[in-house]
């Protein structure tokens, strides 16, 4: 028997790197953007929606993670909303949460959900419910 930790896979995928990260300032308040995918990060970065939330004071902090691994269904989207927090789910490969006090988007996004529906419909509608 060995003393050595044995090591285990995360199957949780709770520690994806984001390797790219963007981040701006708008007049005090900052937008950051996290994510594992470029095409994801530079479209919510550029996105209107986003830069409009991230003129509330405390600016937006955003990480999204592209989930090759997850579930892929096209169910329709439902929001959950309850104090502070708004939960949107499409399927059961994608949500995003968006933390209204902590000015925080977190999610994860299936690989059939295209960049332009997540910037056009579903942070939209995550924010604007």
């Amino acid at each position: 028997m060995t003393s050595e930790p044995c090591w285990r896979p995360d199957l949780l995928r709770r520690f994806v790197p984001t390797l790219y990260i963007f981040s701006k300032c708008v007049g005090s308040n900052q937008i950051c953007v996290e994510s594992n995918d470029l095409e994801i990060a530079l479209s919510v970065r550029h996105s209107g929606t986003v830069r409009r939330q991230g003129n509330r004071p405390g600016g937006l902090f955003c990480k999204l993670i592209r989930d090759m691994a997850g579930p892929v269904d096209d169910s329709e989207i439902s929001i959950v909303s309850d104090g502070t927090l708004r939960v949107l789910y499409q399927g059961r490969g994608t949500i995003l949460i968006h933390d209204h006090q902590r000015s925080e988007i977190l999610g994860f996004i299936s690989r059939n959900v295209t960049v332009q529906e997540l910037v056009s419909s579903l942070i939209p509608a995550l924010l604007d419910a």
